[in-house]
């Protein structure tokens, strides 16, 4: 096996340490041979040099872009996948900067629940990209791309596998969409937790070989310093808003309503709820507790997570 591991770096200041154990992480447990492909567009200089010190990373120059957020994390993971397929890589798992391995033996592990009808593995719920793993083969047969078009996601064929998985339309949903278009199946990697995590979206065990923290790249620039007030965000969020989040988004029926244009909750609206209310009174102070937890003591929280003993 010749990996590529593909990640679109993106890390502001105050996650250093957090690139530092991924890095960390990465070389620690994969043990066959591989090779880092890595964009840094928008990367902070000292960074880059981090990376660039590295020799199981490769800088790949990605084109500039004016896309955000999924399209822009799609677009240069379509560009870093076509530099491990032209650098002859047997197989090729996407990772986040807050995603990593947490055990020997983890690529084979994922490698060996392949077939040529079961073409990658990928979480079972929304963050697909945090590993998606997959052969050269399929890549070159089927030319997946990372996020589809207006076009498609408007087709009667996307419509019908909304319907059947009800799928979040993240960077992967392309690859889940190819599979489902050609009858092919996909290796689900699900949430094997034994130790509270605490929050709902953050610090996930996938098959108990890779970890997942959650979307820092997009809550890690916002801060919040009072601790009392913190503290009650929390409150609030585990038992008000987890529960309402869970009856929005953790059913199918209720996901394909969302998607309906003319539900009752107008979509800006509720967008700029998300934004000024839900992101940074709650979203945000959780996300962070769950980083200083994993960053003071990785072994210990990471064996806590997978064991459920401190």
């Amino acid at each position: 096996m010749k990996l590529g591991i593909v990640v679109v770096y993106l890390v502001s200041e105050e996650n250093e340490k957090l690139l530092d154990l991924h890095l960390n992480q990465i070389e620690r447990y994969t043990t066959v041979p591989y090779t880092v492909y890595g964009s840094i567009n928008r990367l902070l200089t000292k960074f880059r040099q981090k990376l660039e010190s590295n020799p199981k990373v490769k800088i790949c120059e990605c084109p500039a872009t004016h896309l955000r957020d999924v399209e822009e994390h799609s677009f240069y993971l379509e560009h870093l996948v076509r530099n491990a397929i032209e650098d002859s890589s047997s197989h090729i798992v996407t990772l986040h900067v807050d995603s990593f391995p947490i055990c020997s033996g983890w690529a084979e592990e994922l490698a060996g629940k392949l077939s040529e009808s079961r073409v990658f593995a990928a979480p079972s719920y929304g963050a697909y990209t945090a590993c998606l793993f997959f052969k050269r083969d399929f890549y070159l047969k089927y030319r997946p791309s990372f996020f589809l078009s207006e076009a498609e996601r408007s087709s009667p064929k996307f419509k019908q596998f909304c319907e059947e998985f009800g799928p979040l339309v993240h960077s992967g949903i392309g690859y889940l969409f190819r599979a489902y278009r050609e009858s092919l199946s996909w290796h689900p990697l699900t949430e094997s937790n034994k130790g509270n995590a605490r929050y709902v979206f953050f610090s996930s065990i996938y098959d108990d070989c890779i970890f997942h923290l959650g979307p820092a790249v997009k809550s890690e620039n916002e801060s919040f310093k009072h601790t009392n007030l913190m503290r009650m965000r929390k409150w609030v969020y585990r038992h008000f808003w987890v529960p309402i989040v869970r009856v929005i988004y953790h059913t199918r029926t209720q996901q394909r309503v969302l998607g309906k244009k003319r539900f009752i909750i107008i979509r800006r609206p509720l967008s700029w709820c998300w934004r000024h209310i839900g992101r940074p009174n709650f979203f945000v102070p959780i996300f962070r507790d769950a980083r200083q937890q994993l960053l003071e003591d990785p072994e210990s929280y990471l064996n806590y997570l997978r064991t459920g003993n401190r």
